[in-house]
C-alpha cells in the first residue's frame, strides 16, 4: 500500500510539472505574439489610405476603463465620499508660455491642489512629417515637450494632451494645402469625414502625440462646437456608399474611427470628448457606434449658475451616468467676453460653487461615474480670434478657483460675502502685500497689490491699466475743448490753452509709457516677445498713439506757431466727405 500511494505521488509529480512546462510554453508564445503585435502597431504607416467607404462592420472593441486614479491630495473636496481629480487647462493657441514659466508653476499647482494638466497645444506641438506647415514658427521642440513631461512628473502632476480632431482645426485647415479637408470650403473650422485624407492627416497627428506623451492615462480628443456637415462635395458620393444621412449619424462615425484608432494603439487609454454635439446622440446612435465604451464626456459649463444646462435635466443627465467615466470642466479665465482682457474672479469662483452644489446632487442619484473637473483657462475664443484673459494676469482667478474645491473652503459662501479666510489664503499663498482685486470694478477703485506669484509683474501693470485709461480720459475731457480735430488739421490753436493741456496730458502720457515699459519686460519675462506685441497692438495702441498725437501736435504748435491765417477756418464752400478716407 505504501509503494502504490508512492507510485500515485510520482504520477502527480509529473502531472504537475508537464502543466507548469505547458504554462511556460504558451506564456512565452503570448509574450512573443504580443511583442510582435505592438512592433506592428508601432509602425503603422500613416500615409497608407484609410477606405473608410468599405468599413461595413465598425469595431466594437471594449476597454476595460482604469479605475486607479492620481493619488489625490487630502486637501480636495470629497463630494458624498467621492473624490474629484482636478486638471488646470493651458489654452497654447493664445500665448504660450516659456518652458522657464512652467518650472515656476507646476510646483504651485500640485501645492495648491491640482492633480494634473490638461494642455491644448494647437499649432504650438512640434508637428513633423506630412503636417509640419501647421507649426507655429516659435512651436515648441520635443525636447521641451519632454521637459513638459518630466516637470509635470515631478510635481506630482498627471498630463492629459487635447487634440482636436473634428471641430476647431483652424490652425490645420487655414492654409492653402488643407484647404480640400474642409467641410465647408468656406471656413475652415471643421473637417470633412467624407475624404480618406483627413484620416491620413489625424491619424498622423494623433501618432506624434502619442509618441512625446508614451505615458499618458488620458487623451482628451476635442469634438465641440463642429458647426458644418456633409457640405464637403465629395460627402454626396461618401453618403451614397454608407448610408450616413445626418450630421448626428456623421458625428457619431467619425468619433467611432478615431477613437478606434487611438484604442487599436493604446488599449487602455481613456479617451474624452467635449459635450456639446455629443449630446445629441440617442442611446441607439451610442450603441451602434460602441461610443459609451470608446469615449467618455467631459460636461463643459462656464456659467455661475450651472443648473439650467441641458445635459443636467432628465434623460440627458440620466444617459451621461452611463459612460465608464464622466467629468466635468469650469473655467478661471477666458470664458466671459471675446475680447475681455481682465478677469472676473467672482464669476470664475461662482461658476465653481455652482458645479459643487449640482454635484452634491447628482454624484449619489445620476452620476456615479462623475470622477474629475477640468478648470479651463481659453486663451483665445477661436485660432483666428484675439488675446482674451492672459494668463499671468488670471493667476489670481486660477487659485481662487482650485481653492473652492478645497475641502477647508468648501463650504464657503460666495466671495462678495465670504469669510477673510479664503482671501487670507490666496493672499499669502501669491505673496500679495494686500487684498487681491475680485471684481473688475476692483481695478479703478483698490490699491495695486505688489505680489510675488510667477507673472505678477503682467498681473500688476494689468490692474494699473483701468486706472491709468480713467486719468487720460480726465486729461482728454479737458483737451477736447480747446483742442479739436479742426484745430489739429489747420494747425489753428490756443496758445494758452494749449500750455494748459499740455500740464494735463504730459504726466498721462508720462505714465502710459511707463505701462508699455513695465509690461513689455514683464510679458517678455513669459511668453515670446510677439505675445505682448499682439495684445499690445490689439488693446492699447490704437488709443495710446491718438492721446501721444495730440500731445505731440500741442507740443509743436505751443513752442513753434507764431501767426495764423485769416477765418474762414476752413476756407472751402464745400463740406469734404471724403477727407478721411482720402488720408
Amino acid at each position: 500500500m505504501f509503494l502504490s500511494r508512492r507510485a500515485s505521488g510520482f504520477r502527480a509529480i509529473l502531472i504537475i510539472l508537464t502543466i507548469v512546462l505547458i504554462l511556460i510554453i504558451l506564456s512565452k508564445y503570448f509574450v512573443k505574439n504580443n511583442h510582435q503585435r505592438s512592433i506592428s502597431m508601432s509602425n503603422y504607416d500613416t500615409n497608407t489610405k484609410v477606405n473608410i467607404f468599405t468599413q461595413k462592420n465598425l469595431i466594437n472593441k471594449n476597454s476595460e476603463f482604469i479605475k486607479n486614479m492620481p493619488n489625490l491630495p487630502s486637501n480636495l473636496i470629497q463630494i458624498v465620499n467621492h473624490s474629484i481629480s482636478l486638471y488646470v487647462h493651458f489654452d497654447l493657441k493664445g500665448a504660450s508660455p516659456k518652458i522657464s514659466y512652467f518650472e515656476k508653476l507646476f510646483p504651485l499647482l500640485h501645492k495648491w491642489g491640482a492633480t494634473g494638466i490638461c494642455i491644448e497645444y494647437e499649432d504650438m506641438f512640434p508637428f513633423d512629417g506630412i503636417v509640419s506647415s501647421i507649426k507655429h514658427k516659435q512651436a515648441y521642440t520635443k525636447d521641451d515637450i519632454e521637459k513638459i513631461n518630466q516637470l509635470a512628473k515631478e510635481n506630482h502632476l498627471d498630463v492629459m494632451p487635447l487634440l482636436q480632431t473634428y471641430g476647431h482645426l483652424e490652425f490645420l485647415l487655414k492654409l492653402k494645402d488643407f484647404s480640400d479637408l474642409r467641410e465647408n470650403p468656406k471656413y475652415p473650422q471643421v473637417i470633412t469625414p467624407c475624404i480618406n485624407k483627413t484620416y491620413t492627416i489625424l491619424f498622423s497627428m494623433i501618432d506624434q502625440y502619442l509618441n512625446l506623451h508614451p505615458n499618458i492615462r488620458f487623451f482628451h480628443i476635442g469634438h465641440d462646437e463642429v458647426y458644418y456637415f456633409l457640405t464637403n462635395p465629395a460627402c454626396e458620393e461618401f453618403q451614397r456608399l454608407t448610408g450616413i444621412q445626418n450630421q448626428y449619424d456623421l458625428f457619431a462615425y467619425h468619433l467611432n474611427i478615431i477613437a478606434n484608432y487611438i484604442k487599436k494603439k493604446s488599449p487602455d487609454i481613456i479617451l474624452f470628448v467635449w459635450h456639446d454635439v455629443l449630446q445629441n446622440l440617442n442611446i441607439q446612435m451610442l450603441q451602434k457606434y460602441n461610443l459609451l465604451n470608446l469615449i467618455n464626456p467631459v460636461l463643459w459649463s462656464y456659467r455661475e449658475d450651472m443648473h439650467v444646462e441641458g445635459f443636467v435635466i432628465g434623460s440627458q443627465a440620466d444617459l451621461f451616468g452611463q459612460y465608464q467615466t464622466l467629468w466635468g470642466a469650469t473655467a478661471f479665465k477666458g470664458a466671459t467676453n471675446e475680447i475681455a482682457t481682465l478677469s472676473d474672479v467672482k464669476h470664475y469662483h461662482e461658476n465653481q460653487l455652482s458645479w459643487i452644489k449640482q454635484l452634491q446632487l447628482y454624484i449619489p442619484t445620476k452620476w456615479k461615474n462623475f470622477d474629475g473637473v477640468i478648470l479651463t483657462g481659453w486663451s483665445r475664443y477661436d485660432h483666428f480670434l484675439s488675446l482674451c484673459e492672459l494668463l499671468p494676469y488670471s493667476i489670481p482667478s486660477m487659485i481662487y478657483s482650485i481653492a473652492a474645491w478645497q475641502q477647508q473652503f468648501s463650504s464657503l459662501p460666495k466671495l462678495d460675502i465670504v469669510p477673510s479666510s479664503l482671501h487670507e489664503y490666496v493672499q499669502k499663498q501669491l505673496e500679495c502685500s494686500s487684498a487681491l482685486h475680485i471684481t473688475v470694478q476692483d481695478h479703478s477703485t483698490k490699491p495695486v497689490p505688489k505680489c510675488k506669484f510667477p507673472g505678477a509683474g503682467v498681473y500688476e501693470a494689468m490692474i494699473s491699466l483701468p486706472r491709468i485709461w480713467l486719468q487720460v480720459q480726465e486729461a482728454e475731457s479737458f483737451v477736447n475743448k480747446y483742442v479739436t480735430d479742426l484745430h489739429v488739421r489747420y494747425k489753428y490753436i490756443h496758445i494758452k490753452r494749449g500750455e494748459e493741456c499740455l500740464e494735463k496730458l504730459t504726466p498721462v502720457i508720462n505714465l502710459l509709457k511707463a505701462f508699455l515699459i513695465s509690461f513689455t519686460n514683464s510679458m517678455n519675462e513669459v511668453f515670446p516677445s510677439q505675445v505682448a506685441i499682439e495684445w499690445l497692438e490689439t488693446y492699447f495702441m490704437k488709443r495710446y498713439n491718438l492721446v501721444n498725437e495730440r500731445h505731440e501736435f500741442i507740443q509743436h504748435a505751443v513752442n513753434e506757431q507764431k501767426s495764423w491765417l485769416p477765418r474762414p477756418i476752413p476756407d472751402t464752400e464745400n463740406l469734404e466727405i471724403n477727407y478721411k478716407n482720402k488720408s
